[in-house]
């Protein structure tokens, strides 16, 4: 614990190892979201969510000494290693230079990291506002624990390990970053808090899953693609109830007497229900 406690306080930053870091972080991302094998489970969800680009940027913030220079030097680990990313991809992927397009998310945590950073670097205070800061973090490890254990019920035991891991990353950064018993005990406190309200508000969601379609007047019917992945059921005045089964995507066709027909898309991801309609 001693040589890892080293590791995040003790090493020195420098604007090489920055580089260095965001080549390695780029090429591991780039990988797991080219190899077919790694497609929605735990070992690519460092390319989707968070998780794992918090550690990236605690670790460099805690190992800086000046707060402009943690900024600096956070922005320019994101500003690195997230479009390195996407041009590793384009040439294996269906979408090209496309791809370039779901960039404009990670710009926007890239220009975050300036004011973010900053605000972190009082993680090296290691006093009560090293708590409140850190419970950011260990929030969004509560949040993404909730998140990865609701996308694991519908597909186990994908992400089962992302969830796990998110609990041990709150624990942690708990124990590392913080020296005194009571900073501690705060700290674990609100991550339990935080932890129980993403709970309830997962329990209140998963109660209320379900799709409707209103299909209008006449007589319908319909096919589904894959019926293992949603239910579908038109109860009165033609409302048209679709239901979560499993993770995945399907196709829903409805047709009537007259010849009308209406034809949807349904996405189902950690127990969330997606409907696109097409239309001519």
């Amino acid at each position: 614990m001693g040589k890892i406690k080293k590791l995040f306080g003790n090493f020195n930053m420098t604007w090489s190892r920055v580089l260095i870091l965001s080549a390695a972080a780029a090429i591991y991302t780039a990988f797991v979201n080219i190899v077919p094998l790694f497609n929605d489970t735990s070992v690519q969800d460092i390319a989707v969510y968070l998780d794992w680009w918090f550690v990236f940027a605690i670790f460099i913030v805690v190992n800086c000494n000046k707060w402009w220079e943690a900024s600096l030097k956070c922005f320019v680990f994101f500003l690195v290693s997230q479009p390195l990313i996407y041009l590793i991809e384009v040439p294996f992927s269906s979408l090209g230079w496309s791809l370039f397009g779901y960039y404009g998310y990670w710009a926007k945590i890239t220009l975050l990291t300036l004011p973010g950073a900053a605000a972190a670097f009082l993680l090296k205070k290691k006093n009560w506002l090293s708590v409140l800061v850190l419970s950011v973090a260990t929030g969004y490890f509560a949040y993404s624990c909730v998140m990865y254990f609701t996308m694991a019920v519908w597909n186990f035991p994908h992400h089962i390990l992302s969830c796990i891991c998110s609990v041990f990353l709150a624990l942690f950064f708990i124990f590392i970053l913080l020296d005194k018993k009571e900073l501690r005990t705060a700290a674990l406190i609100l991550f339990v808090l935080i932890l129980i309200i993403f709970v309830i508000i997962a329990l209140i969601s998963a109660s209320d899953n379900t799709k409707t379609i209103d299909l209008g007047d006449g007589e319908w019917s319909y096919t589904v693609e894959d019926d293992s992945i949603v239910a579908v059921e038109i109860g009165q005045n033609n409302i048209a109830a679709v239901s979560p089964r499993k993770s995945g995507g399907t196709y829903v066709r409805f047709s009537n007497a007259d010849g009308n027909e209406r034809e949807y898309y349904v996405t189902v991801s950690g127990g969330g229900v997606w409907v696109y309609e097409f239309t001519d």
